[in-house]
Parts: C-alpha cells; sequence; structure tokens
C-alpha cells in the first residue's frame, strides 16, 4: 500500500493537482477534501494529473467524479492528465471515459505557487501539511 499524497499548483488557466500513490476507501475522504478546497472560477480548468496513482478503488472513481461535478458547478471543466493503464481499464469498465475528458501530453501550463499536501495523516489542513 502506498500512502497518498497530492501536489497542487496554479496555473493561468486553473489548477493541476498531481495525485500519487493509492486512492482507496481510507485516503479518498482526505482527497475530496482537498479537491474541494480548490478554489475553481468560471471558465477555469481543473487538471487531475494521475500519471504516480498506482491504485483506485470504486471510493476514488467516485472522488473523481465528485471533482467533476465541483468542475461543473464552478462552470470550470476537468481534465484527467496522464491516466495509468490500471486506471484507465477501472474507467473504461463503469463507463466513465466517457465522461471524464481524459488526456496524455506535457503540461497545459507553467507552474506558478507550488504547495505539497500530505493526504497520509488524517487532520492534515490542505496546502499546509500541517494539523
Amino acid at each position: 500500500m502506498t500512502d497518498l499524497s497530492t501536489t497542487t499548483r496554479t496555473t493561468p488557466t486553473g489548477p493541476i493537482t498531481e495525485i500519487a500513490g493509492d486512492l482507496d476507501y481510507h485516503s479518498a475522504v482526505r482527497l475530496r477534501e482537498a479537491i474541494r478546497a480548490i478554489d475553481l472560477r468560471p471558465g477555469e480548468t481543473l487538471v487531475l494529473d494521475l500519471r504516480g496513482l498506482t491504485f483506485c478503488d470504486s471510493s476514488g472513481i467516485s472522488v473523481l467524479i465528485a471533482a467533476h461535478r465541483q468542475a461543473e458547478i464552478a462552470q470550470a471543466r476537468m481534465i484527467l492528465r496522464s491516466v495509468t493503464h490500471n486506471v484507465t481499464r477501472v474507467l473504461r469498465t463503469v463507463g466513465l471515459d466517457q465522461l471524464f475528458d481524459v488526456r496524455d501530453g506535457p503540461e497545459i501550463d507553467a507552474p506558478q505557487q507550488p504547495s505539497r499536501t500530505d493526504l497520509t495523516r488524517p487532520g492534515t489542513r490542505p496546502g499546509t501539511g500541517t494539523d
């Protein structure tokens, strides 16, 4: 089991969040909270970079659906970038490859204001790495 961590940075077109480790029942709540804390504005794009995601169960899929819904409510959009083969297989199995905008390739924008959130400990505040 690999602990889940995220790194979020702001770009001119919107936030990019890199997700690494195992996204499962135990870590899904913390990731959901971290994504909710992102200030997404109309016209922006939330990019979830999944290149480091090693495992994703149904709880993780629920977080991705919630993030997509959060983007819709904010009149923004969401892109899943660099999705691993295993996660792609899960998305196809449940039909979510038709809902999500899935892309591979280089960064959309240069990073600004990096922040690291450690999601391995309950009670960690998003963006601070502290309790």
